[in-house]
């Protein structure tokens, strides 16, 4: 069993397009699941949009799905600006379908442990599984999970990694569409069953971000240089 999933993809069509081609070339997948944080801080979510609809696979929410759906009226001016834009952009119907994603995907595995898809964590769209997280920490966010889950996948962080904590393989995704790891390159993962245990890979794909940048210019969105700034940087 070979199970893709895509991220954190966050209006940027071009790397949600370069992150399909390249899973086409890759061996065959069983399963593709989009892991949320669609729309918001891009220059196309009406396009990203129409492009993971068309796909037919599952989809999860996330935080900024969620937001997206609310208006954010606990976040800052900025903040509210960018998802407003992003409401006029994506309409009533593709608000509708973000508040109606489901918060996780279990992939059930015949021969073995499920897998899990979540996008920050298994209790909530917020609290980031960081890559240095202590036991004390990821009992509070892992403890409850079904003991036939095996593996772990999730976004959220933008920053990819995988590490084994008792049964579990825990597998960041990174964002396809706006990395803070400082790798500039869209990512998505992948995880596979090996016979007796799941292993975990993250697949970097270049794109053009030049394209991007222009496309941002040009959107109309709401500070467009601070989008820019934070796609080239790829760091926190």
């Amino acid at each position: 069993m070979r199970i893709a999933i895509i991220s954190d993809i966050h209006g940027n069509q071009a790397a949600l397009e370069a992150v399909l081609e390249d899973l086409h070339r890759q061996p065959a997948i069983d399963q593709l699941v989009i892991a949320g944080d669609l729309c918001l801080n891009g220059p196309r979510p009406r396009e990203v949009l129409t492009i993971v609809q068309q796909l037919g696979c599952p989809v999860i929410k996330g935080n900024v799905d969620e937001e997206v759906v609310s208006a954010a009226p606990e976040k800052g001016r900025k903040k509210q600006s960018t998802v407003a834009w992003t409401r006029e952009q994506i309409g009533p119907e593709g608000i509708a379908y973000l508040r109606n994603l489901p918060f996780s995907y279990r992939l059930v595995n015949p021969n073995g442990s499920d897998a899990l898809v979540v996008h920050a964590n298994p209790r909530n769209l917020e609290d980031a599984i960081a890559p240095n997280a202590t036991d004390q920490e990821l009992e509070h966010l892992l403890g409850d999970l079904d003991e036939e889950i095996g593996a772990l996948a999730f976004g959220h962080l933008h920053i990819a990694y995988q590490r084994r904590w008792r049964r579990l393989l825990l597998l960041d995704v990174a964002s396809c569409g706006l990395p803070r790891d400082g790798d500039r390159r869209a990512a998505y993962g992948i995880l596979s069953w090996q016979g007796s245990d799941w292993e975990g890979e993250i697949r970097r794909v270049p794109y053009d971000l030049e394209a991007v940048v222009t496309q941002i210019r040009n959107s109309g969105m709401p500070h467009p240089e601070r989008r820019i700034k934070i796609l080239l940087e790829a760091h926190y």
